[in-house]
């Protein structure tokens, strides 16, 4: 890869699954039936098409975070080697991480304490998680950084082994024709969707509404997530070894977007709009068909949006600049803005086709001015990206590309 190359599409496509978060957790308080399950943030007025909503964004969102964290961890290797990618891991994932967790997540209680105070509730929800024997501690909407560090700690263990077993590197080589053959034929979809939706039907305790379950309790992740997201990841990887492969998903990214909005259509119509947030039977054929659909609807959004991203962002542009730049400190900072907005309005005598758009207009407006005048040009801003703007500097479209969590790969 030459040193000059860019990615602006996947730096603006990585942009959009982190802010994608505000419009995906925006939908919570207004699914049918949460309040029947003693959830204190839940509004007088449902929707059906929010529920729906949240479904087909939560099929794709973190599998396409991950590829694109693969893919720009092979370009750290590339740059800096192992050591040098441990080192810049834990200062731009690790030490975040720990401070997102430490200072962000207790401001999920006030407003949680806010909803159950105006709706007169006590006690805990009645909701058991989609994960099994959930225990602490609790990561939240945290937890897709715990999962990174797991997957880096895995992957380097793999590429150190591998690399003392092969010196010639005949493995990695093997990877990248099978790889290219897969994506050339379009048979990657199937071969990358397979090993999960295969666990996933074999795995009782799966809460199929909710999707790939997310390990948000616990330092051991489950293994249908583990796999998951690892297959995203390692995907990212190897895709970036392979980077002339973006040119197929951008001649393809129509018919991947066509077959993930079919796939998604099916899925939803197994389940049902409704959300189901327990384990519910359906009948084998049924089940062996949604999950077949679920993980192929994943990997079809994947492939469409970074095709598409390919094809309509691939050059440099400030504003996209912008939104990697604030994208990982809104999503570290949103859920208690959203939480508060959500309370906030939830008794409101108004429709949710009102109030939904309030509380997304709202909590992005709130993210973006404290981004700008709190963080952008600030100490907190050096310690998320790995710069500190100056006042009024202007963001250019030229920087080098973002990985996933450190806006601008900056040296």
């Amino acid at each position: 890869m030459s040193e000059s190359k860019r990615y602006h599409s996947l730096d603006a496509v990585r942009a959009c699954a982190l802010l994608t978060g505000i419009v995906l957790h925006s939908t919570l308080s207004f699914w049918p039936g949460f309040r029947e399950l003693n959830w204190p943030i839940s509004d007088d007025s449902t929707s059906l098409p929010l529920s729906g909503t949240f479904f087909v964004i939560h099929m794709f969102r973190m599998s396409l975070y991950y590829v694109i964290a693969g893919f720009f961890a092979h370009i750290l290797l590339e740059k800096a080697g192992v050591r040098g990618l441990i080192r810049n891991r834990l200062r731009r994932i690790a030490l975040p991480f720990i401070a997102a967790f430490v200072v962000v997540s207790p401001l999920l209680i006030p407003p949680y304490l806010w909803g159950q105070k105006k709706l007169g509730f006590t006690g805990w929800p009645h909701m058991k998680p989609a994960i099994p024997d959930p225990h602490m501690p609790p990561w939240g909407h945290f937890w897709f950084l715990y999962l990174l560090l797991v997957l880096y700690a895995i992957w380097l263990v793999v590429h150190v082994a591998v690399h003392a077993a092969d010196r010639r590197g005949q493995l990695p080589r093997l990877a990248d024709r099978v790889l290219a053959a897969l994506v050339e034929s379009r048979l990657a979809v199937v071969a990358l969707a397979a090993p999960s939706a295969v666990v996933l039907y074999y795995t009782p305790w799966w809460v199929m509404w909710q999707g790939l379950p997310q390990p948000v309790m616990g330092f051991v992740p489950n293994v249908p997530a583990v796999l998951a997201f690892g297959t995203a990841f390692g995907f990212g990887w190897f895709l970036h070894r392979s980077d002339a492969l973006l040119a197929v998903l951008r001649a393809d990214w129509w018919r991947n977007l066509l077959a993930a909005a079919a796939c998604s259509a099916v899925a939803l119509w197994l389940v049902g709009p409704t959300p189901r947030l327990a384990e519910h039977a359906l009948p084998m054929g049924e089940r062996t068909v949604y999950s077949a659909v679920y993980l192929l609807g994943g990997w079809f959004w994947v492939f469409g949006l970074i095709g598409a991203g390919q094809k309509f962002m691939s050059e440099p542009n400030p504003r996209w600049r912008y939104l990697a730049d604030s994208s990982f400190y809104i999503y570290i900072v949103h859920l208690p803005i959203v939480y508060t907005l959500q309370a906030w309005v939830m008794l409101w005598p108004l429709h949710w086709m009102v109030k939904y758009p309030l509380v997304v207009g709202f909590a992005f407006a709130i993210s973006f001015v404290t981004y700008h005048y709190g963080v952008r040009s600030t100490f907190v801003g050096q310690f998320l990206s790995g710069r500190r703007y100056r006042r009024g500097e202007p963001t250019h479209g030229s920087g080098l590309p973002a990985d996933p969590l450190e806006v601008g790969a900056r040296p």
